[in-house]
């Protein structure tokens, strides 16, 4: 039997601290004027890494001492090789499907390669990235909403507050958020979190296909240079992928998050 009073306090001591402290070490970069920079001796790479890492510290938090244990047991358990696969290509699948219907409607400017210099230092820090927030969003939230709503509503309740997670980054100039229109980056996080519903309903408890989709969209996101011509062909399939996807989630509904 669901005990929705204590799901829904969970819930919100989750948001509140996940967004309390990344609004308090995000903010800080923005509120200071800080330029975004991967370097190891600039301060704004502490204050990145730790706000990142909010979601996953109120879960394990949340969990208690005694329950933690089991907590990172099954969300980090193993998963379907099929389902991470899906997940490891479906990035560069949208940008793939973009590309080619901007090139057929006459945009000749395709997407581009860049390796920047510190790729290789963005790339081992995908896994502080994506453990620091899929073990919050996806190992603690969504199981929980699932308890309260319907998939469908779940995903689109997580997709707004991953959103408004972001806010602070947009005002740091270089960050991920700054470089591309707010427009589209709401399309991407529409289409991500249905997609990150699909895979933990294919793959719960694990969480394992969520932080792979996870670092492969952010290091394609990095990869390629997407045209201005081309960003809102990108966003439409962004939109239409995510609801497709959504779609068909129908109204299934999640595991106990005890069991999480």
């Amino acid at each position: 039997m669901v005990d929705r009073d204590r799901t829904v306090r969970e819930v919100l001591r989750f948001f509140a601290i996940a967004f309390g402290a990344t609004a308090v070490l995000h903010g800080a970069i923005a509120a200071f004027g800080l330029p975004f920079s991967l370097s190891l001796n600039s301060p704004v790479l502490l204050l990145y890494l730790l706000g990142l890492a909010t979601p996953a510290a109120a879960a394990i938090g949340l969990s208690g001492f005694s329950l933690v244990g089991s907590f990172l047991r099954s969300a980090l358990g193993p998963a379907s090789p099929a389902v991470c696969g899906m997940a490891l290509v479906a990035q560069a699948s949208l940008l793939a499907t973009a590309a080619l219907i901007a090139y057929a409607a006459g945009d000749s400017e395709l997407p581009r390669w860049s390796v920047a210099s510190e790729f290789a230092l963005l790339a081992l820090g995908q896994v502080w990235v994506v453990l620091g927030e899929e073990l919050g969003w996806r190992g603690y939230a969504l199981p929980r909403l699932l308890r309260l709503v319907s998939a469908r509503a779940a995903t689109l309740l997580l997709a707004l507050a991953w959103g408004v997670w972001h806010t602070p980054m947009f005002f740091v100039s270089g960050s991920l958020q700054a470089r591309e229109p707010v427009w589209l980056f709401a399309a991407a996080v529409f289409a991500w979190a249905c997609i990150h519903s699909a895979l933990f309903l294919r793959a719960r408890p694990s969480i394992v296909p969520n932080l792979v989709f996870h670092a492969s969209a952010n290091l394609t996101l990095n990869l390629a240079v997407v045209p201005a011509s081309a960003q809102s062909t990108l966003a439409i399939v962004y939109v239409v992928v995510g609801v497709v996807v959504w779609g068909r989630l129908g109204s299934a509904s999640g595991p106990d998050p005890d069991s999480t």
